[in-house]
């Protein structure tokens, strides 16, 4: 059952701006140059001037339309050619060059053009013809703005992400598809690599492949070419020894180099690969081996106020926030994403599928030009994606009547391009009774469902009816009314790990990851055109409640313990603050949290928290067991850098600075670039509902081996904030500006709901120890500290 469905049976019972220009991301050549497109663009509507936009953007759909803008390029010599690239235009583009046409693009997914003849030396004019809304007044478009301007989704318009001009070598690596096979160890590859190469005309050269991992080189092959003028394919094999293999919790990558020589100068193209084994045993998928369960969130590739076209850095949150949650598998819904989406993909270690961008459509009544629109789609996005080692699935539409002959005609498109031979099914909200029949007559590799509905043991029927001899995987389940409802949420993730625990479910999506705009709809999922049924807001502010059962369902706890919460939830950063070439080293408090002096200050500050509580609310303190117990893990990850809280007595203990153990030595010591730490929040109380912003609350004292100090004060909504964010009826907010929120806590639904902050401190020089010292009377509570250095 679809979304809609399951929310207009609960209705029936309940009644009876434009983003900042992106760097080109391209293949690397020392022998290309670019000439960036970014930028302003004048728009004409019937021949006139309306006014300008910014290139990349998304736009509202207006109809039929024209962007302009002019370049400037240098006389391209003898040896070269000059290339357009278009990362994409929605829905239907018409390219021309100096007002000559030099071709039309595709919703979503990459372009490019020769545009050699109709350029000159100086100032050109580039301008592309768009139909967002309607179709040329030549019909031409028709099918792209009907699969683009969809009623389950906010349809953008425009060059949504980055075009250029790029001066190539006449003969050029146009593509590369890697293939190979692992020995039965996984220890060794045979290896072919397809160089698909372009050339003006028929030359003679050397084509030649490097594989590195890191800076050592692992293979190379070398064979000398025959290039005809237009398109040419050549195949190189190679052996790879010693194989790390890719996997979500091992991203291991290799990068790949293929150099093509000729009279017409050097063509270098780069990119990054990685070898890993999918196989399928009755109703498991296994990845290198073992059995892997899907554990996801389904992503819209939007932004709040932006639509498709987002900043890298916008990206790299979103993957970075659904990796933190545990997550190892995205589906990106429902057409082609950024390609920047995939490469962090690989970086992270996430699985994903991709679909072409069909959702509710009728197959049995379509024209047939719009399924072989969704195919050219399709195939466009193998061709880009096929050797990231994260594409694990391919979805050949979502939520739709499909038919027979084009689940055939997909399968088969996958199989003839896809170098591994991944798996190819559907997204599926049809009835089980009549998708089973169509799965199996499509040959599709898996099953599929989107069980919308309270009553869980629903889920048991479907995985019952659809039998052992394929994979099923609920690649849509959650929404707001299940994912937000405090009753039903946890009962539905404990009921998704029987299945998974028990081998009868291969692996689950949650919808989604973050809101979107959907004017379509007037249900209970929507607010004001909004559908709220995210993990997180169009913004990226997280919903603590979702994130924390969903992070629990990804990571596979149960409900243990004194706490609510079984584990920290992580919150995805602003920013980073530390570089990825860097090195971390958690400090070691274990000790220190164990000293006499340490155990003193806890059980004073379980003191004041007991107090506290018996004024602001009677019964709590016994309630939580009369205790502060924590959750019952050592650390956490934050995009990727480890921080460890010790244990004592089998629950997370920070160190903790009290006003009658007001300071304590942390052992943090080396030659660092910055310390990190995790904590920076008072309890019980603690601004901004008590205490004077900027108040010092704290200080750190960082003593050097050379004698030097340097006093850091921790003020209050600076580098400090409030622990709780529950303060007698009302949710609070309480922000620490310098001190990022980097994880969240349930202790107590009701009443104790804990944040920790995450404060960056450069440093200069080689660290012998820091002092931790309290000045306010809020006790101040500190969870770890890694260090980073170079």
């Amino acid at each position: 059952m679809n979304r809609r469905h399951f929310l207009s049976s609960l209705s029936a019972a309940a009644v009876a701006p434009l983003a900042s220009p992106q760097e080109v991301h391209a293949p690397a050549a020392s022998s290309r140059s670019q000439v960036s497109l970014s930028g302003t663009w004048q728009r004409y509507v019937l021949g006139a001037a309306v006014d300008t936009v910014e290139v990349p953007s998304s736009l509202r759909p207006s109809g039929y339309y024209q962007l302009r803008r002019s370049f400037v390029i240098p006389k391209p010599g003898p040896a070269q050619r000059v290339i357009a690239h278009f990362d994409a235009v929605n829905f239907h583009g018409r390219v021309f060059v100096n007002k000559t046409e030099a071709g039309t693009t595709l919703p979503y997914v990459p372009a490019e053009f020769d545009i050699t003849k109709l350029v000159r030396e100086g100032t050109n004019t580039m301008e592309v013809a768009i139909a967002d809304l309607c179709a040329e007044p030549g019909g031409a478009g028709a099918d792209e703005v009907w699969l683009g301007v969809n009623p389950g989704w906010e349809a953008y318009g425009g060059i949504i992400r980055p075009t250029y001009v790029e001066l190539r070598p006449a003969a050029f690596v146009d593509n590369v598809r890697f293939a190979y096979k692992l020995n039965a160890a996984s220890s060794a590859a045979s290896c072919q690599m397809t160089a698909f190469l372009s050339s003006d005309a028929l030359r003679q050269g050397e084509l030649k492949v490097v594989l590195r991992r890191g800076k050592t080189e692992i293979a190379r092959s070398s064979k000398a070419v025959r290039l005809d003028a237009g398109a040419t394919e050549v195949d190189l094999g190679f052996e790879v020894h010693d194989v790390a293999l890719w996997s979500p919790a091992t991203p291991n990558l290799y990068e790949c180099v293929v150099t093509l020589t000729t009279s017409a100068l050097m063509d270098a193209y780069r990119f990054r690969t990685g070898f890993r084994h999918v196989g399928i045993r009755g109703r498991r998928y296994e990845l290198n081996g073992a059995p892997i369960v899907l554990n996801g969130v389904c992503r819209h590739d939007m932004w709040k106020d932006q639509g498709f076209t987002l900043t890298r850095a916008q990206m790299e949150q979103d993957m970075r926030g659904i990796k933190a949650l545990g997550a190892n598998y995205v589906r990106l819904v429902h057409y082609p994403h950024d390609r920047y989406i995939v490469e962090l993909c690989d970086e992270l270690g996430l699985l994903v599928s991709e679909e072409p961008g069909f959702w509710g459509m009728n197959f049995a009544t379509m024209p047939w030009s719009r399924a072989e629109l969704g195919l050219k789609i399709l195939e466009r996005t193998i061709r880009r994606d096929w050797n990231s080692p994260s594409v694990f699935l391919w979805l050949l539409g979502n939520e739709s009547r499909f038919s027979v002959e084009y689940l055939r005609r997909g399968k088969d498109l996958c199989r003839s391009l896809d170098p591994l031979g991944r798996a190819v099914s559907i997204a599926n909200s049809m009835r089980k009774e009549d998708a089973k029949p169509l799965f199996d007559a499509g040959g599709l590799d898996s099953y599929d469902d989107h069980p919308y509905t309270f009553a869980i043991d629903e889920f048991d029927k479907i995985a019952e009816f659809y039998g052992p001899h394929k994979p099923l995987i609920f690649t849509e389940w959650g929404g707001k009314e299940i994912g937000q409802s405090e009753i039903i949420m946890p009962n539905t993730v404990d009921k998704l790990l029987d299945m998974t625990e028990g081998g009868v479910l291969a692996g689950h999506a949650f919808w989604s990851w973050q809101d979107l705009p959907q004017f379509t709809r007037i249900d209970p999922e929507m607010r004001d055109g909004i559908l709220e049924s995210g993990v997180v807001t169009e913004g990226r502010e997280p919903r603590n409640f979702v994130y924390a059962e969903l992070g629990r369902l990804l990571t596979g706890r149960r409900h243990t313990g004194l706490a609510a919460s079984d584990a920290p939830v992580p919150v995805p950063l602003r920013r980073a603050p530390w570089s990825p070439r860097s090195r971390f080293e958690p400090v070691d408090l274990s000790a220190l949290v164990s000293s006499d002096p340490a155990r003193r200050a806890w059980a004073e500050f379980e003191r004041h928290m007991e107090k506290y509580w018996s004024t602001h609310a009677a019964g709590q303190w016994e309630r939580s067991g009369r205790r502060f117990a924590l959750w019952k893990t050592d650390g956490m990850d934050i995009l990727g850098v480890r921080f460890a809280t010790p244990l004592v007595d089998g629950y997370a203990r920070p160190l903790v600075v009290t006003p009658e153990s007001p300071e304590i030595e942390i052992p943090a010591s080396g030659p660092y670039l910055r310390l990190h730490f995790l904590g920076h929040v008072t309890a019980p109380g603690g601004h901004p509902v008590e205490g004077a912003v900027g108040d010092t609350a704290a200080s750190y004292t960082v003593r050097y081996t050379a004698g030097r100090t340097v006093e850091v004060p921790l003020r209050n909504g600076i580098e400090i904030a409030a622990g709780n964010i529950i303060d007698g009826a009302t949710r609070i907010n309480p922000v620490a500006t310098s001190a990022q929120r980097a994880f969240w806590f349930a202790k107590d639904w009701a009443r104790e709901q804990y944040q920790g902050l995450l404060f960056s401190l450069p440093v200069d020089g080689t660290v012998a120890n820091v002092l931790f010292r309290l000045h306010g009377n809020q006790p101040v509570l500190l969870f770890a500290v890694t260090a980073e250095s170079d």
